[in-house]
């Protein structure tokens, strides 16, 4: 039994495929699909109308898909439960998880945002595991716009997941003509991935809000890939063969190029100022929160904490420039620093 809760842009295109999977496989899975979502109208679009307009626009949402406002109900007795909630919206909601899911329940994240707790970053896969006493976790990271894969566009992700043996039949749940994904060992590393690259995109768009073309951008795309490599090794000892799966570069290059953290930065420069981040978000994100910032912050904390931050200047520059008024023209110091070296064989 699959359930999934929360319905914001990723997890709505999200359950939208994994009810392809359902539906190719029933000797597999319960085709019932019960999904939690916070806001009453909704529940009542997607169960009448079989859409979730606000984010994925006018795509058929499969009638078995079931929406509901009552999380004790949709999570009971699952044995799969997809988290598609952002991490700071996780409160009370595992709590009730704890209670009502199957006791081997696998929980596959798809959060992409950093919780920091004495200077440390944890990431959610752990906040995960600990409250919900040790039950399995995995995480599903990519380069996805969710408006492309609610056209049926081809996309791809990483699948982080320790347990081999559940490789398959993770694979018949994601896999469709048009969503590929692939699985490897390790959970850390496709969930820092997916939440550093978030960092990057505010360094590339402060790069294009100063009109700066394709030389500097990709400088910083190389920049930002190379710390978050050193990133990974230094406090997660990770195996940094992960930047070259679609977690990794993959979503990396779509974040920089089309992702909404990069449209905001480059306005923020533009606006030399003028509007606070709170004002550009409610502006332009229309409603929802951007993980980026909250990113940058906090892996800067991190660094500072532990007495790294000399060793990683293209992060420490954009959380100076974000966030304590350094010049945005300053983003071309870190390009010159001293190469990182990467261990690629651990």
């Amino acid at each position: 039994q699959v359930c999934i809760v929360g319905a914001g842009s990723f997890g709505s295109v999200i359950a939208r495929i994994v009810a392809q999977g359902v539906s190719a496989h029933p000797q597999v899975f319960q085709q019932d699909i019960p999904w939690w979502v916070r806001r009453p109208e909704v529940v009542q679009e997607i169960n009448e109308l079989h859409t979730n307009s606000q984010y994925l626009g006018g795509a058929i949402l499969p009638g078995t898909l079931k929406a509901s406002t009552d999380l004790r109900s949709v999570a009971k007795g699952a044995t799969i439960c997809i988290m598609a909630l952002p991490g700071q919206f996780l409160g009370d909601a595992l709590e009730v998880l704890d209670e009502v899911l199957d006791s081997k329940c696998m929980i596959i994240s798809l959060i992409k945002s950093l919780k920091v707790e004495s200077g440390r970053i944890v990431p959610y896969s752990e906040v995960l595991r600990k409250s919900l006493h040790d039950r399995p976790v995995a995480v599903l990271m990519g380069p996805n716009l969710y408006k492309e894969m609610a056209k049926d566009e081809f996309a791809e992700a990483t699948i982080g997941c320790e347990q081999s043996d559940l490789w398959p039949l993770l694979r018949k749940l994601f896999e469709t003509n048009t969503f590929h994904v692939e699985l490897v060992p390790d959970v850390l590393g496709p969930e820092m991935c997916g939440c550093l690259k978030n960092t990057v995109t505010i360094s590339y768009g402060f790069a294009e809000g100063l009109g700066w073309g394709g030389n500097v951008r990709s400088a910083i795309i190389r920049r930002g890939l190379l710390e978050i490599g050193q990133f990974l090794q230094d406090f997660f000892h990770v195996d940094c063969h992960v930047l070259f799966q679609s977690c990794g570069v993959g979503d990396l290059m779509l974040s920089c190029t089309w992702g909404r953290g990069r449209t905001m930065a480059a306005s923020f420069v533009q606006h030399k100022g003028s509007k606070s981040w709170d004002e550009l978000e409610k502006e332009m994100m229309g409603g929802m929160k951007l993980p980026d910032l909250q990113n940058i912050e906090n892996v800067y904390q991190m660094l500072n904490a532990s007495g790294r931050a000399e060793q990683y200047p293209l992060l420490v520059q954009t959380y100076l420039i974000a966030f304590k008024g350094a010049d945005p023209k300053s983003i071309l110091e870190p390009l010159r620093s001293c190469p990182v070296n990467l261990q690629t064989d651990q």
